[in-house]
């Protein structure tokens, strides 16, 4: 393998990761400014991740964070496929049954960020089966 080919693969993961913390570190605070308490970021459980858990009023907040800063509106969107959204209801039914909490109210949203701005879309999908 061509060595500045697998440095061009290593710089632009660590540029993805990065860009992606920072996304979330601002999809925090704009949720935060809405009164959305933070409970914990990039929590793993089973097969998948949440990039950020919040409580919104009763509700357990479960949030994707999909930041593409050279993207159009609606690229990160498309990105929250039906396999990651099954993981992440693995994952939400893990955190969870962790804290005996099943019978909470939950919400699965995603927010959004691109050269066009911050999109949050509010119950973006439900779990395809009952926990």
């Amino acid at each position: 393998m061509n060595p500045i080919t697998k440095m061009s693969n290593t710089t632009n993961i660590r540029t993805q990761y990065t860009s992606g913390l920072a996304g979330e570190t601002q999809a925090e605070r704009y949720l935060a400014s809405l009164g959305y308490t933070p409970i914990t970021r990039r929590y793993r459980g089973g097969d998948g991740e949440i990039d950020l858990i919040l409580r919104d009023g009763d509700t357990l907040v479960f949030v994707e964070v999909k930041a593409r800063p050279r993207g159009a509106a609606g690229q990160g969107l498309l990105a929250v496929t039906s396999a990651k959204q099954r993981r992440m209801t693995h994952a939400a039914r893990r955190f969870l049954l962790e804290r005996d909490a099943l019978d909470s109210p939950v919400r699965f949203d995603v927010v959004e960020i691109t050269a066009s701005g911050l999109l949050h879309v509010k119950d973006a999908f439900r779990p395809q089966r009952a926990w």
